[in-house]
């Protein structure tokens, strides 16, 4: 849509009259896309796969933004605006065919968006590897190296997949929900697979071993569950 044009939204298949619609909707002001207005135009009332791609990117995106709004700082709130900007550039680029000409820099951070969420999805998978990841994206190793160094940082793409791995055991260690499930278990689910790698990491990261860490969290001696990284 164009706010500065008359527009009309119908809803249809929402089924009986009483029937509730929920959506979540971006302003972005024509001067911070870096896509030309007369380009953009062509899409105006048109609806845009969301499952796949730049588009579903997108997606993931706004739907935690939408659930951690309460909780940004004014800070983090700004550079968060950024990468929706780039995220939301690289979609409507996607759908002109017109990518080039994004910003090389734009592309560079939706680019790193997509690693990341690629990376979140994959976790649980012992053969996300560096090489693996950049195959996923068709860029080099190398290049890949420097566009996660660059953006995070400098942590290490290697070092990110495995403080995100445990991060996320530490989580299922603590959630009640999974209390039936051995601690080796919890790990593969994770891509940890070496138990007694597992234990090392786990204990240099958290200062306990995971049995010490699920024993805790069931005596209240420390807190449950927590948010994912």
């Amino acid at each position: 849509m164009d706010s500065t044009t008359p527009y009309d939204v119908r809803l249809f298949g929402a089924g009986a009259e009483d029937a509730r619609v929920q959506g979540l909707g971006i302003d972005i002001p024509q001067c911070l896309l870096p896509v030309p207005h007369r380009l953009v135009r062509r899409l105006l009332g048109r609806s845009l796969a969301a499952d796949s791609g730049s588009g579903a990117l997108l997606t993931d995106f706004l739907r935690g933004l939408d659930g951690q709004a309460q909780v940004l700082r004014p800070a983090e709130a700004c550079r968060l605006g950024t990468v929706v900007v780039d995220l939301m550039a690289a979609w409507v680029a996607r759908e002109l065919d017109a990518v080039p000409a994004l910003p090389r820099e734009v592309r560079s951070r939706a680019l790193m968006e997509n690693v990341r969420r690629f990376i979140r999805h994959n976790l649980h998978d012992p053969a996300l590897t560096p090489a693996a990841v950049a195959a996923a994206h068709h860029i080099s190793v190398g290049h890949l190296h420097s566009l996660f160094t660059r953006h995070s940082g400098g942590e290490t793409l290697a070092a990110s997949i495995r403080r995100q791995r445990l991060h996320r055991a530490h989580r299922d260690l603590a959630d009640p929900a999974l209390r039936a499930l051995p601690i080796h278990v919890i790990a593969a689910r994770c891509g940890l697979l070496r138990a007694s790698d597992f234990g090392r990491a786990f204990k240099a990261a958290y200062g306990l071993t995971p049995s010490e860490h699920r024993r805790a969290v069931r005596s209240g001696s420390v807190a449950g569950v927590t948010e994912s990284a």
